[in-house]
């Protein structure tokens, strides 16, 4: 039941988040955003203590919450430019925990059924239409931004990888929390290294939350299996 408590909490917070967002009013994002990942582990840990027990909470995916953590709290610095490249590690250990913990869910590769190359498609499209004038205008940091877009869509390949093993929510919440994550990412390149994207605050906070609450409930419906 308390991870309930957790998860209405976690979306009053990003709700005030968004908004904050909105209003571009720091004083809201300084009190909000340190707390989503916070939220969010608890919730998982208490609801994989809920329905199955300790054994069952997945560490990697804790490391990678922390990760994600460790990244909103590097890009909330005045100085955005100075931190953002410690805010892309931060978010780079996200994924890479995200990577081995899907991977090593699968226990037998061999079931992957060749159709589920195609859900690949809507982050192929991402790619083709919002990634070439960043990375053409990165300069220095053009080797950085493909290491993680690399690692962002290791991510979001291993996530389809799972279907070898889970079918219903604990594959299309990943999956689906993976493409959202690509999509935030991806909007704040644009933004960063072509050109301003209007609303940017509010569209890449909701689908960065939304990314990160799907696949962390994706995998609390994987432990419960």
């Amino acid at each position: 039941m308390i991870e309930y408590i957790f998860l209405i909490i976690f979306f009053i917070v990003a709700i005030l988040e968004v908004f904050g967002q909105y209003k571009n009013n720091t004083k809201i994002e300084f009190c909000t955003k340190p707390l989503l990942m916070p939220l969010l582990i608890l919730f998982y840990i208490f609801g994989v203590l809920e329905g199955a027990s300790m054994a069952r909470v997945d560490w990697l995916i804790i490391v990678a919450l922390i990760g994600g953590w460790a990244g909103d709290v590097f890009l909330m610095q005045k100085d955005k430019e100075k931190w953002f490249l410690y805010g892309m590690v931060a978010f780079l250990i996200n994924h890479i925990f995200y990577i081995i913990s899907f991977f090593l869910s699968i226990t037998n590769i061999t079931n992957f059924n060749t159709w589920g190359f195609y859900l690949l498609g809507p982050a192929l499209l991402m790619l083709i239409f919002m990634a070439p004038r960043p990375i053409k205008n990165a300069a220095e940091m053009k080797i950085p931004l493909l290491v993680y877009l690399v690692a962002i869509l290791l991510m979001h390949f291993t996530a389809i990888l799972r279907l070898a093993e889970f079918q219903g929510l604990p594959f299309i919440l990943v999956y689906v929390g993976s493409i959202s994550f690509i999509f935030s990412d991806a909007t704040i390149a644009v933004n960063q290294w072509d050109r301003e994207v209007p609303q940017f605050g509010p569209i890449t906070m909701t689908t960065y939350i939304l990314a990160q609450f799907y696949i962390t409930l994706g995998v609390l419906f994987t432990a419960l299996l």
